[in-house]
Parts: structure tokens; C-alpha cells; sequence
């Protein structure tokens, strides 16, 4: 399927609708460009956005590395190439990214705190039981909401990589696919 958003199939109220978030946002591409043609979908996503940008009780740093290693997994370029930079920004050395990008989330680049953060991450992608000394020390830094906000964290942006991929969404301009030359719009190696 083509990228629905690039194709200039908006009505009016859509085309208005992408016109104020651009004007908001600064830019619009991809993921929020396509979900314009469904205003209630694009409201509810960017909630969930600025929920994990502004309350959550995860710090920047560690919620970045948890989303790169979703990334990652779901070999998701056009997360990927969106979180580096935020995760760079939020103070993680790139010797971690390099880490996260390569699969080695146990790497001694990586804070325990990264480490427990991706490894949470992990295991609600897997869809697997959260191990119960893990669940402690991530209670312990974070608190039972820093912990769900990592087991969401993950749901939510593997169900981004598969709309991404669903829909054929396209890297953005200025993004890279970390995996080498992509075999599709938006993902690297899926």
C-alpha cells in the first residue's frame, strides 16, 4: 500500500486538521502526516506522545534507550532515526546507541538504569512476564508507574513499526535507516 498522507487524498476538514498540527508541531511527516486522514486516531497518538514527553515519571534518557531498543527489535528505521537524536539530546553516549542499535543490551556502554529500562521494554515486547528482581529495581528507581510506563512504552511503538509498515511510511527526509539499505519504506530489516 502506498503512503496514504503523500498522496494529497485529504478532504478539507483533514487538510485543516494537518495544516494546524504542522502549524503546532513545525513540521509533520509520516506517522502524524498519514494519521490526519483520521483526526480521533492522530489526537489519541499525539496524547499518548505528550503524556511520555511531559509526565512521565521515566527520565528522557532511559525511556529513549528503552525506545531504541524497541526500535531495534522491530528493525523500525523510521522510529530509530526520530529517537537517536532525542536520545542524544537526553544524554546517552553514542558508545549506548551504538550498543542498542547492534542488540547489545547488556553492554557495559549502558547504565544499569538503560540496561533495566530496555530489558523491561523487552519483555513486554516479547509479551513475556516481567522477571520479579527486575520489577524491583526498576520499582525501586522509578516507581510501579516508571514500570508501566515501560511496559506501555513498548506496546506502543511496536504497534507504530507495524503501522508504519502497514501503510508503507516512509523514512523521513532527514532520517537514515541504522541497519544499512532499507528493503522497504520505513522499516530496516522487517
Amino acid at each position: 500500500m502506498a503512503d496514504l498522507g503523500e498522496h494529497g487524498i485529504r478532504n478539507p476538514q483533514q487538510e485543516a486538521h494537518y495544516a494546524q498540527l504542522k502549524e503546532q508541531r513545525g513540521r509533520l511527516d509520516g506517522l502524524y502526516g498519514t494519521l490526519t486522514l483520521h483526526r480521533e486516531l492522530a489526537e489519541m497518538m499525539l496524547e499518548i506522545g505528550r503524556f511520555y514527553r511531559t509526565a512521565a515519571t521515566v527520565p528522557d534518557r532511559y525511556r529513549e534507550a528503552a525506545t531504541l531498543a524497541v526500535a531495534n527489535e522491530t528493525t523500525c528505521a523510521y522510529v530509530w532515526s526520530k529517537h537517536e537524536p532525542t536520545a542524544r539530546t537526553a544524554g546517552m553516549p553514542q558508545p549506548a546507541i551504538e550498543a542498542l542499535r547492534a542488540g547489545r543490551y547488556d553492554d557495559a556502554a549502558l547504565t544499569d538504569e538503560e540496561r533495566d529500562a530496555v530489558a523491561v521494554a523487552l519483555e513486554a515486547l516479547g509479551l513475556h512476564s516481567i522477571p520479579a528482581d527486575l520489577q524491583a529495581r526498576v520499582i525501586a528507581t522509578w516507581g510501579v508507574e516508571g514500570l508501566l510506563e515501560l511496559s506501555v512504552l513498548a506496546g506502543v511503538y511496536r504497534m507504530i513499526a507495524g503501522y508504519l509498515a502497514s501503510i508503507d511510511v516512509p523514512l523521513p527526509a532527514d532520517g537514515r535507516d541504522p541497519w544499512g539499505p532499507s528493503p522497504g519504506p520505513g522499516l530496516g530489516g522487517a
